[in-house]
């Protein structure tokens, strides 16, 4: 039996990554996919409680405490302060949570600005900001006429550099307002209040908000400005650069700082978001393969005050004045240009400008033939079976008899248990089982024509012959390498290779070529 094993994909993928182009935040208590953290594949409901999230969902952090009332317009209510960003998925949707925290009642009275309304975020924009395909039109954060997305003109808000080509606006108070995905007009990347712009009720799109505080740290950078009146500044404005300076940060999860009074994360608020595959146009598979970018932005309704992961265009006018209120940070009302890199979900993304491969992984399936592989050689099942059914045909079986269905044979071209069926319907929506003759299963797993599975769900895909592996750009950029570790230069039809791209490594069987007989 050939046997692969997970710690050479990490290492192959390690070997081919390139430099993302745009810069990464990793000064102090920031970060960019730390340990290549990617998210992970889990059960999420969207139900106001961050029970479904744990740390091992994190993609990005920032430190509290270092958005402009830190040091200009202390006395602000509906504090704008992004800690976290988390990532999910599962076989049908994407999932997004980011943590705000509020840590003025370190400091504040009762009833003092950063304490109101429970210290609750107010009906001010959040943006969040996808990165599917890097190489479609990126999106500018403006509308056709020249103003900013929800922004009444040109003269401030959050303009992106870093490609984003898709772009979720949605109120702080959850209800609130017209939810809705941003997708650009025309190759200059602007969009509409029409057909470009996509309501969350259209699409199943949902999000949430929870009181609370859900990572297992809480890093808070201490220095504050000081200001004789409103408009003249006392300490030095180079005391911002503390923001990147870890000694500078106190953990308040594991005490009470000298000087200040413990925090309650009741004045904390935890956002959870749903938002289909179908909304991006991709699927789980093409998402573990691929990668997407994330990030976080929150407004006060002109301008960015903070994201995540975090851009320094969100401190670059702290200690100027706001137009309506000059008690207040000019960081409100300019225009942020985001340039640092987005975080990863589902695979590291190195930046590279190859086109992606088309979302819809299924070779040719419209031809009625279906082909599906188990690799058996971590689970060592004694009897391997499948179960395949169609959804979209009341459920109807493809794999004859009743459960557990039917037992595969060992494919020795492969090394892989195989099973091959003829489906008659066009408008097919095929699952499948495999288990150990009904003991030990898999999940409900969506049949991806010739995909490659094992006990833990979908890991590669076969591909159609040797003609076919340089049939896109994407494929023509790929490194194959055999199971022993050894790049590949001419891969060969009925061999297991492992296929990288940008630094995303897949398992792949390339079939006999069947290009001549079509």
């Amino acid at each position: 039996m050939k046997r692969f094993a997970t710690s050479l994909l990490t290492a192959l993928a390690a070997t081919v990554a390139v430099s993302a182009q745009a810069p990464v935040e990793s000064r102090a208590f920031y970060s960019t996919n730390a340990n290549d953290a990617v998210g992970a594949a889990a059960s999420i409901t969207i139900d106001g409680s961050f029970s479904d999230w744990n740390d091992n969902l994190i993609v990005a952090t920032c430190g509290a405490n270092d958005m402009c009332n830190a040091f200009h317009g202390s006395h602000e209510n509906s504090l704008i302060d992004i800690y976290a960003i988390y990532a999910a998925w599962d076989d049908s949707n994407l999932y997004v949570a980011w943590q705000m925290c509020n840590t003025g009642d370190t400091w504040a009275r009762p009833g003092d600005g950063p304490l109101t309304d429970g210290g609750r975020i107010g009906d001010v924009p959040f943006i969040v900001a996808i990165s599917v395909d890097p190489t479609s039109v990126g999106m500018t954060g403006m509308l056709k006429d020249g103003r900013f997305i929800w922004g009444d003109n040109a003269e401030n808000g959050v303009k992106f550099n870093e490609h984003a080509d898709h772009l979720f606006f949605m109120s702080g108070k959850p209800g609130l307002g017209a939810p809705a995905m941003f997708t650009a007009a025309d190759a200059t990347g602007v969009t509409d209040y029409g057909s470009h712009c996509h309501l969350f009720t259209n699409s199943g799109i949902k999000y949430a908000m929870a009181e609370g505080f859900a990572p297992s740290h809480l890093w808070r950078q201490r220095t504050f400005a000081e200001w004789s009146d409103a408009t003249t500044l006392v300490s030095d404005p180079s005391i911002i650069n503390n923001i990147y300076d870890s000694a500078n940060y106190d953990n308040l999860l594991e005490g009470t700082p000298e000087g200040l009074q413990p925090h309650d994360t009741s004045f904390d608020s935890f956002y959870e978001m749903q938002i289909p595959f179908t909304a991006l146009g991709i699927n789980r598979q093409w998402l573990e393969a691929n990668g997407i970018g994330l990030r976080v932005v929150g407004t006060r309704g002109e301008s960015g005050i903070d994201c995540c992961p975090f851009d320094a265009s969100m401190v670059d006018n702290v200690f100027e004045i706001y137009a309506k209120d000059n008690s207040t940070s000019h960081e409100k009302d300019d225009i942020d240009i985001i340039t640092y890199a987005m975080a990863s979900v589902g695979a590291i993304r190195t930046g590279s400008t190859t086109p992606l491969p088309d979302p819809d992984p299924e070779p040719d399936p419209t031809d009625g033939n279906y082909t599906i592989y188990f690799d058996n050689s971590s689970s060592n099942w004694a009897n391997v079976y499948t179960w395949v059914w169609d959804k979209a045909e009341n459920d109807r079986n493809y794999s004859g008899g009743s459960w557990p269905g039917t037992a595969l044979s060992l494919d020795s071209v492969t090394g892989f248990y195989k099973y091959s069926f003829t489906c008659d319907n066009t408008n097919a929506d095929l699952w499948c089982i495999f288990s150990n003759q009904g003991a030990s299963k898999t999940e409900d797993l969506a049949l991806v024509n010739y995909g490659i599975y094992n006990a833990s769900g979908f890991t590669g895909q076969c591909v159609d012959g040797i003609d076919d592996i340089y049939a896109s750009p994407a494929d023509a950029q790929a490194v194959y390498y055999n199971l022993q570790g050894t790049a590949i230069e001419q891969p060969a039809p009925g061999n297991v290779y492992i296929k990288v791209v940008n630094g995303s490594a897949t398992k792949v069987v390339i079939r006999q070529s069947t290009l001549n007989n079509r």
